[in-house]
């Protein structure tokens, strides 16, 4: 009887010992960090502008696995900022599936969005038509056009898909 005591004051210490180093732990381990979808989240609803735009530039560094939420960023923020920092992750990335908001971009009533869509379009397209983003829009619209003619004709083209083959293949052999 005195033996299963003592096995049972063991266990208790042993018990002790795990709740408290790993509690110890959880409240020093420092801030959580937060999924895509809860930075997508806060990119769309912080109280705060700033709080957004922190929240956006935090999913596009987790590149390529958080392109659905920065996706879904670009197409509901009501924020410049916080639009024209999705442009750029995508951009980065090389999402020739955002290329049709990249074109959309262009013609945003934002400078800082229609530039960095400039950007975007130049580095997809690999071309330069003269689109100046501080231009007004009527002097914008033939550049726009030129833009989206030359993505049309590009877009299914073996270069594209080769492309988009390789970004699959590295992706992959990445993750």
């Amino acid at each position: 009887m005195g033996r299963s005591k003592i096995l049972f004051a063991i266990a208790g210490i042993l018990l002790l010992c795990a709740i408290v180093f790993y509690g110890w732990r959880w409240l020093f381990s420092g801030p959580r960090k937060r999924s895509a979808e809860e930075l997508a989240q806060a990119a769309l609803s912080a109280p705060s502008p700033d709080e957004q735009t922190a929240a956006a530039a935090e999913l596009i560094a987790r590149g390529w696995p958080a392109l659905p939420q920065m996706r879904r960023v670009l197409r509901d923020s009501t924020a410049a900022e916080v639009r024209a920092i999705m442009i750029q992750g995508l951009s980065e990335q090389w999402d020739f599936d955002s290329m049709p908001a990249f074109l959309d971009g262009l013609d945003d009533p934002a400078l800082v969005v229609r530039a960095r869509s400039a950007a975007a379009v130049r580095r997809i397209e690999c071309s330069d038509t003269g689109y100046q983003p501080e231009a007004p829009r009527e002097e914008r619209g033939p550049a726009i056009k030129a833009l989206r003619d030359g993505w049309e004709k590009m877009r299914d083209s073996a270069m594209v898909k080769r492309a988009r083959e390789r970004l699959k293949q590295e992706r992959q052999n990445s993750h």
